[in-house]
């Protein structure tokens, strides 16, 4: 449903993100025995990095403006309704309410059919009102799913600590491998030099991730554009990693089966 739907392969409706070229994804087992999916995605009429690159140094051109508008549209870093305190906040408040729902636990709800008048004022249509009420709600909730599910927490294994066969993120130099905080950027950045972009990101302890997706999925995501050469083999070269990896041993299959029975 993901590919057709939300990528728009086979349907008759572009994906979220533009035509798709073609996709490659793999799932991945981790160690709490939950499934993983690593995906990579080739749009239709994407251009290399080097051609990104010149036509972003081109001042007569507005490819620099619509590239930033498109990519700040399909993944954003940083919450949508405030900052993380806020989100916090407002996330306290909600969980008092008695129809409060924890919205990883539950269904995404649809969008109330759209007005088709083509001069409607918001004030008096009845649909407008209804789809103005969604989406603020869709934000409220995409943020309670980002709150719960993408805020990293840097942790080290303690000798005494139950949880200690999770391996922790800081290192031997007391710093994080996972690469927390990320650098934060008010606004998008063009270096004048190289052409190199480096999209608003508001919070340094969340990845870029598409808000439609999170909505969906109600679970951890992350979504990055791969605007360089360097970009692109890192990530291959990392869902490549979880292609080739071999198969579990029968032995490790039935332990971690029956490793779920005696919880």
């Amino acid at each position: 449903m993901f590919i057709k739907h939300v990528l728009g392969v086979g349907g008759k409706h572009p994906g979220l993100y533009g035509n798709t070229a073609g996709y490659y994804g793999t799932v991945e087992q981790q160690g709490r025995l939950t499934l993983h999916l690593h995906m990579l995605l080739w749009l239709m009429g994407a251009l290399s990095p080097q051609e990104i690159r010149d036509r972003i140094m081109d001042s007569t051109s507005d490819f620099q403006r619509r590239i930033v508008e498109y990519l700040e549209n399909v993944h954003i870093g940083e919450f949508m309704t405030g900052s993380m305190q806020d989100v916090k906040d407002q996330v306290d408040e909600n969980q008092e309410s008695k129809g409060y729902k924890d919205p990883t636990q539950t269904l995404p709800d649809p969008p109330p059919p759209m007005c088709t008048q083509k001069e409607c004022s918001d004030d008096d249509c009845s649909k407008c009102k209804r789809l103005d009420v969604w989406w603020e709600k869709f934000e409220e909730t995409v943020d309670d799913i980002a709150l719960r599910s993408n805020v990293h927490n840097c942790r080290k294994n303690k000798i005494n600590d139950s949880n200690s066969k999770r391996p922790a993120c800081i290192n031997k130099d007391g710093k994080c491998k996972a690469r927390f905080p990320r650098q934060v950027y008010e606004q998008t950045e063009v270096d004048p030099k190289t052409g190199a972009l480096n999209i608003k990101k508001g919070e340094a302890w969340i990845n870029t991730f598409t808000p439609i997706v999170a909505y969906l999925f109600k679970c951890n995501s992350d979504a990055t554009s791969l605007m360089s050469g360097t970009a692109i083999r890192a990530v291959i070269g990392y869902v490549s990693d979880y292609v080739t990896k071999p198969g579990l041993k029968t032995h490790v299959i039935f332990d971690a089966v029956r490793s779920i029975f005696q919880r």
